[in-house]
């Protein structure tokens, strides 16, 4: 991986934890998550005139991914509502490079060298041991859904990362997600409870936008990366960001970064250097 692809996937990883910590305003998650994606159909809107409308042959691409995002944003609402948010976090996103790499090896037939894999698995096995379980607790229901949430995000990375990485038009690409994923968000938080997505816009407008702009800031840089590199391990490096998470969560939330969590850090910067080197 080029050391340019390498230092923009991470800096995508930063501002996707940036933008998920934002989550934690004081509402509840589909109204934080619908605040949010309304800003990334407000920021996309601004970019229109700048890009050309997707060819005809991304259409049915950009639909597809419609329902995977909107996927991912219903089983993760029901994963954080079973479970930890330090639980439910680390899995969904550390499964989802993973099945990106067994979707992509087994029906794609994409060939990947054992430094690859081995990069991959070191990360994803390093974020998902940021999650934290009780002893005395079984894996609840949130687990199983953390763990479809990732299936859904392994789905629209794989969609997108071949709309770009084979058909081109990126920036009308990424453009036109936004925009009506945006829009399918924001009613679907609307439609949850009217009148606190309205008082929540007036309350944390602000909040939303800096949400809004990292979100679509993040996951731009990284389809331009999947057209730069291997789909599966710019996944596994965008995920990365529970990394971050991590960091922020110690230093923002004063919450405290124990020795299991000190190895998962270890773990996924080891799965970087491989990265580097694959």
């Amino acid at each position: 991986m080029a050391i340019e692809v390498f230092f923009a996937v991470l800096l995508a990883a930063a501002l996707h934890a940036g933008w998920n910590a934002l989550v934690k305003i004081n509402a509840e998650p589909i109204i934080a998550m619908g605040l949010i994606m309304l800003c990334t159909s407000i920021v996309a809107l601004g970019f229109m005139p700048f890009v050309a409308f997707p060819q005809s042959k991304l259409w049915p691409f950009l639909l597809i991914t419609l329902i995977l995002h909107f996927g991912y944003k219903v089983f993760l609402v029901k994963a954080y509502a079973q479970g930890d948010f330090g639980q439910i976090y680390p899995i969904a996103r550390g499964s989802g490079p993973v099945w990106v790499l067994l979707v992509s090896v087994i029906f794609l037939g994409v060939e990947f060298t054992q430094l690859e894999i081995l990069a991959v698995l070191v990360v994803t096995g390093g974020i998902a041991t940021l999650s934290h379980f009780k002893r005395s607790k079984p894996l609840g229901v949130g687990f199983y859904y953390a763990l479809v949430t990732g299936l859904w995000i392994a789905g629209y990375t794989m969609v997108d990362g071949f709309a770009v990485s084979q058909l081109g038009q990126v920036h009308s690409y990424v453009v036109w997600l936004f925009f009506l994923d945006g829009i399918i968000a924001a009613v679907w938080a609307y439609n949850y409870k009217p009148q606190v997505f309205v008082a929540s816009l007036r309350r944390y407008w602000f909040v939303a936008i800096g949400g809004g702009v990292m979100s679509m800031a993040a996951y731009w840089i990284c389809l331009w990366a999947m057209t730069q590199a291997p789909v599966a391990m710019v996944a596994a490096l965008r995920e990365t960001s529970v990394l971050f998470g991590a960091l922020l969560s110690t230093y923002m939330f004063k919450e405290v970064l124990g020795p299991k969590r000190w190895i998962s850090a270890v773990l996924i910067c080891v799965g970087l250097v491989l990265i580097k080197l694959a």
